[in-house]
């Protein structure tokens, strides 16, 4: 006589294991991916902030090492009343002010002497001509903005477009104006260092996503110091940039330099220390 085995199904208990055994899989791996894919964002996101940073801080000090004159801890500026120089918060810009947005000031010489047809003081009906530009004295700037007033005033490629979870960061600026003749360094004050020409009174967009000082750690050095000493002379005369930028990617602020709960405030910018090789002489 044959004996005959029964073949047996899953019963209801074994099947329910096994489909939450599958979630449980499929929820790691959902998981693993999610999590791989913000690393890849915030690394992407980190290397543009590092790369534009670095980009913007030799920009700076190369301008920086040119200068003949560095305006002085104290000294005050009023950049005039268009909207893309005014200081955040109101009120006018001083060099070294403490818990303040800062702002560092210079005067860059000529990029090449001035020759009998091709000088600084030709001029058009609108200012300087621009092919005249390299032979002027030119007086820079660079100071921080609130990213929404920013981007609500600007124009052009100067406008990094709407960015609503960044809205508080800062942008950087540059402004450039020109003298029309060589700048007297001696008698330079807060009132007389204005050249009488306005262009390029607006500002220009140099770096965006800089972090504002809502965000900054105890101890975190301002972006600018400024150290002179009178009469200025190469050795004596310094301009530390210490930049840190900042951005909510998908929820996520990305730093440069990147932070953890042991960074102090120092440690949370990136300083260069500029040592302009010009000042105190006039000659380009």
């Amino acid at each position: 006589m044959k004996s005959h085995r029964h073949l047996q199904g899953l019963t209801l208990i074994e099947l329910l294991v096994a489909i939450a055994l599958g979630l449980l899989v499929l929820l790691a791996a959902s998981n693993l991916l999610i999590s791989s894919s913000r690393s890849a964002t915030d690394v992407q996101g980190r290397n543009e902030l590092l790369e534009e940073s670095q980009i913007a801080q030799n920009y700076m000090a190369a301008q920086i090492r040119e200068a003949v004159y560095v305006f002085p801890v104290g000294t005050t500026f009023d950049l005039g009343g268009g909207d893309t120089v005014k200081r955040p918060g109101g009120g006018a810009w001083k060099v070294g002010e403490v818990n303040k947005p800062s702002i560092v000031a210079f005067i860059r010489p000529p990029q090449s002497l001035p020759t009998v047809t091709n000088t600084c003081t030709s001029t058009s009906s609108t200012g300087i001509i621009a092919s005249n530009v390299k032979y002027c004295y030119q007086f820079f700037a660079y100071y921080p903005m609130l990213r929404s007033s920013w981007v609500a005033q600007a124009g052009g490629q100067n406008n990094p477009g709407i960015d609503i979870a960044n809205e508080s960061r800062w942008v950087l600026v540059e402004l450039r104006r020109k003298y029309a003749t060589a700048p007297m360094i001696a008698s330079l004050t807060a009132s007389s260092y204005m050249p009488p020409y306005t262009d390029g009174e607006y500002g220009r967009l140099l770096l965006d996503y800089v972090q504002p000082q809502s965000l900054a750690l105890t101890g975190t050095p301002p972006l600018f110091e400024v150290t002179t000493a009178a009469p200025q002379a190469p050795g004596n005369t310094s301009v530390t940039i210490n930049l840190a930028l900042s951005r909510q990617v998908g929820g996520r602020a990305v730093t440069v330099p990147t932070r953890n709960a042991g960074t102090t405030g120092p440690q949370s910018v990136t300083p260069l220390v500029v040592t302009p090789r010009n000042v105190g002489n006039l000659a380009p």
